[in-house]
């Protein structure tokens, strides 16, 4: 079976289900990393394992979070172990006990609880309040905020332990929770926080032979869940995105195209239908604001329009000798010949995959059926494994693919539909 792939981070890379020897080796490259990188980079030992702490968290949170917190159980006590062995103190530098860590949770509720409070208290622990300090009758982005503060090896697994009760909790009233980096109406907006607070950090930071000084801020209206200094301040960025109006005479041209398309068209004909059902489903892909629904959806409106296409006359001989092998033989139980043939028969077509590969060919070209076979890879994963090994940004390019390849053979279909009618 194929392993899932996961991550990769310092050359070591990592696939479900993760493996206690990768993560002790990861761990056990972080000195040498360490040294090697002040070697190269003429840094100070702190600014070396600032940075290997750094993207070693950065790893963690972008991980699955099932994955996160395996990783996390896996790495702390060697981490530990670590303190005790190297004088350089990774353990120490991020999670020194002195330090007191804290977060919260910012989130998009699919609709609003409708309650006249300004606030729910939680195990005398956690508080959900809206972000705008009002009511949570009518608010759709809420904040649950945590009262005590920990060190960071119980805040961060605390923390993600957190998300996933609150999910699951606001799940049972069916109200689905989402941020905005899985959000095409989100996305841009977040994409420009990320990009301020990582410029502001950078430009405000000052480094020294041995230490580096930084504003002791955090961003207070980050999505997600957000760890943060105890004596940090909350700082808002204030970012927004403007829409701009739509070109009302594109609207009128493409209303025009279509209802020449189809005005002599039968609504009774079998290709009619599919474009019923792909053009719903195109429509509520665009209703749709999860990006991973949307990528989905888009390859779904390829599979309707396809049709199913035999294999060629060697492959069906083929399987006819296979088949007819089975039923001659004595060596199996009728249950597995019977289970056998079902599977032997139904390979008679092809692929759903290279059925929707020949359409778009067909249809569009070489080049669009090629981008077609890699958009349907990342769709199977999705289906198949629950997650892409790519960055958000990347998601979001192969969406907006996705969904314009959907788009333009529709198009064409509807074309070539009223031609043909």
């Amino acid at each position: 079976m194929k392993e899932n792939y996961i991550g990769e981070i310092f050359g070591v890379s990592f696939t479900r289900p993760i493996e206690v020897d990768s993560v002790l080796r990861l761990v056990d490259s972080f000195p040498d990393l360490a040294i090697k990188r002040v070697e190269e980079n003429g840094i100070s030992e702190r600014e070396a394992v600032d940075e290997i702490i750094s993207e070693f968290l950065n790893f963690i949170e972008n991980l699955n979070k099932d994955d996160s917190s395996e990783f996390i159980d896996i790495a702390e006590p060697a981490l530990l172990a670590k303190g005790t062995e190297h004088t350089t103190d990774l353990v120490s530098e991020m999670d020194p006990d002195k330090t007191k860590w804290n977060f919260y949770i910012r989130f998009k509720v699919s609709k609003p609880l409708g309650v006249d409070e300004e606030s729910l208290n939680l195990l005398d622990q956690y508080i959900i309040e809206a972000d705008d300090g009002k009511s949570l009758k009518e608010e759709n982005v809420l904040v649950l905020r945590n009262k005590i503060s920990l060190i960071y090896r119980e805040i961060l697994p605390l923390s993600k332990k957190v998300e996933q009760i609150l999910i699951m909790a606001f799940a049972e009233l069916g109200i689905g929770i989402a941020y905005p980096e899985n959000l095409v109406s989100g996305f841009a907006l977040d994409n420009i926080q990320k990009n301020l607070e990582s410029a502001f950090i950078g430009h405000h930071t000052k480094f020294f032979d041995d230490y580096y000084e930084r504003p002791l801020i955090h961003f207070s209206d980050k999505f997600g869940v957000v760890l943060f200094q105890e004596e940090s301040s909350p700082w808002n960025s204030n970012a927004t995105v403007e829409n701009e109006p739509y070109d009302v005479n594109l609207l009128e041209e493409a209303f025009g195209d279509n209802f020449n398309h189809l005005k002599d068209t039968s609504v009774c004909d079998d290709q009619f239908r599919k474009i019923e059902l792909a053009s719903s489903i195109l429509t509520t892909s665009i209703y749709e604001d999860s990006l991973v629904s949307k990528i989905i959806l888009s390859m779904t409106v390829i599979e309707v329009l396809s049709e199913k296409t035999r294999r060629d006359n060697e492959e069906l001989r083929a399987l006819d000798f296979l088949v007819q092998s089975m039923n001659e033989t004595n060596d199996f139980d009728p249950d597995v010949k019977a289970s056998l043939t079902r599977t032997l028969e139904s390979m008679r077509f092809q692929s759903i995959g290279k059925s929707c590969k020949s359409l778009v060919k067909s249809l569009l070209g070489k080049k669009d059926s090629q981008l077609f076979y890699k958009l349907y890879d990342y769709r199977s994963q999705l289906v198949h494994t629950g997650f892409l090994k790519d960055d958000q940004e990347k998601i979001y390019k192969i969406y907006s693919d996705s969904f314009f390849l959907a788009k333009k053979l529709l198009s064409t279909y509807i074309k070539q539909f009223s031609e043909t009618s």
